[in-house]
């Protein structure tokens, strides 16, 4: 079995969403002081690095991830689908029709825009030039595949710093704000996607689970 490892590693000062905190590193206890063991508290922002939307970030009557049964998180029929993108293109309809596989069914699809290889070599780019999803593609993913249970994205956010309107509406219509059948999308940003070379078979996101919290981190893991 070959597994990837699809999330980011978290460090201090890592790339955010403009205004939103970073992550804060406390050691409490240290064996060169002498304390019995090492040990840290963490300052976490729950969309720092590779983190999942869930539905009560857009969404108030949606359900938290804590909510979530566990089989939410494990996706078996998944969909990497390369859509190369210039800087702040929107992706369309139209987009997802072509590059999305016809002849099967999927859980989970990864859309991979070719962003995440500059994350580390452009920053700048990566968070403020990065493409977006339209509110129409939201809104075909919801409307049109049902199967769907979540979006994974190698950018920042489904949405774009320069667009903060479509960014809105388009979590809005993922996170299912306003339908009355309950259904969402669960929303992967910041996903590495450029290593791998085939899709995978299946995929694990899962999230740090606290009470009352719409969205968090996650580890994210591939099964090629």
């Amino acid at each position: 079995m070959d597994v990837q490892l699809l999330s980011r590693v978290l460090q201090p000062g890592g790339l955010v969403w403009p205004g939103d905190p970073s992550l804060g590193v406390e050691q409490v206890y240290d064996l060169s002081r002498g304390d019995a063991c090492n040990a840290f508290v963490l300052h976490l922002f729950g969309h720092y690095g590779t983190h999942v939307d869930g539905p009560r970030h857009f969404n108030p009557e949606g359900p938290t991830l804590a909510e979530l049964p566990a089989e939410t998180f494990l996706y078996r029929s998944v969909a990497l689908i390369d859509l190369p993108c210039c800087d702040e293109q929107c992706i369309r309809p139209e987009d997802l029709q072509r590059a999305l596989p016809k002849s099967w069914l999927y859980d989970l699809v990864m859309i991979r825009t070719g962003f995440g290889a500059l994350r580390d070599a452009q920053p700048e780019r990566y968070v403020h030039r990065s493409p977006y999803l339209s509110p129409e593609s939201a809104r075909m993913i919801t409307d049109e595949l049902p199967t769907v249970r979540a979006l994974a994205v190698d950018t920042l956010s489904v949405g774009a710093v320069g667009h903060p309107e479509e960014n809105c509406e388009t979590h809005r219509i993922l996170c299912g704000a306003g339908r009355q059948d309950g259904r969402f999308v669960l929303i992967y940003e910041d996903v590495r996607m450029d290593h791998l070379g085939t899709t995978p078979l299946r995929v694990w996101g899962l999230p740090l689970l606290v009470e009352g919290l719409d969205s968090a981190p996650v580890v994210m893991i591939a099964e090629l």
